[in-house]
């Protein structure tokens, strides 16, 4: 990440499903996901648990959460605690994911990637994948190119090293070592998770001046930007070995 200001106002307002389509998109793509009781899934960047917490006590599988930022660890950790079926919670990047070759017959990753070196991020994920492991990202993607000056505004704000097209996205993944790349729409999955949906979130007393500016230029640019600004379901597997 080129700086955290973005990711910190997450955090502060300790905000659930800040994803692109929030939390019916996930319910609705872990629905169609063919995951079986006994697998284990790495939920990488994992916020403050709510998609970790639904994939425990929803699916049978052993769940594992990452995350970056030691307020979103604490409040995942929180969560698994309180859980009716707890999960793992472990801080670190998705760069450089602290887990052994082949560990993950999935790896979930909820507008994460475009916040790391993203190509690091895409082979760090294709390493802890098994043969036959499949990876679903929710990435920012863009409809056009944008000019210098937008782009640099927009990567300021939320810290991202690049603006990518859904071409770009696929190379990445292709690049990794990825292969079956689909890249979906939310309206894809179901009229209710393509809904427009506003995340949850919870005022703390961390909240300040930064926040809120942070939170009123992320507002702006939506609206500005909200034909050129979308996002894209990324499902691509690592092949099994011949």
């Amino acid at each position: 990440m080129n700086n955290h200001r973005y990711i910190d106002f997450l955090a502060k307002l300790a905000i659930d499903s800040a994803h692109p389509g929030g939390r019916q998109l996930t319910e609705a793509i872990i629905s169609e996901a063919s995951i079986k009781a006994g697998d284990r899934i790495l939920d990488a960047g994992c916020g403050t648990g709510a998609t970790t917490a639904f994939l425990a006590e929803n699916t049978g599988a052993e769940v594992t959460g990452l995350d970056i930022h030691p307020k979103m660890v604490e409040l995942a950790q929180k969560r698994s605690s309180a859980a009716s079926a707890p999960f793992r919670v472990v801080a670190g990047s998705a760069e450089q994911l602290p887990f052994g070759d082949e560990t993950f017959d999935w790896v979930l990753s909820e507008s994460v990637t475009a916040f790391t070196r993203m190509a690091q991020s895409a082979r760090e994920y294709f390493r802890v994948l098994r043969p036959g492991g499949k990876l679903i990202a929710i990435e920012m993607t863009i409809e056009e190119r944008l000019s210098l000056p937008e782009r640099k505004m927009i990567q300021s704000l939320y810290g991202v090293a690049g603006l990518l097209t859904e071409d770009d996205w696929k190379k990445i993944w292709e690049r990794a070592g990825f292969s079956d790349i689909k890249a979906r729409k939310d309206s894809d999955f179901s009229q209710k998770a393509a809904a427009v949906e506003l995340p949850s979130y919870r005022l703390t007393e961390e909240i300040d001046e930064e926040a809120l500016d942070v939170w009123l230029s992320h507002l702006q640019i939506m609206l500005t930007y909200k034909d050129v600004l979308s996002y894209r379901i990324y499902q691509v597997e690592k092949q099994e070995t011949p």
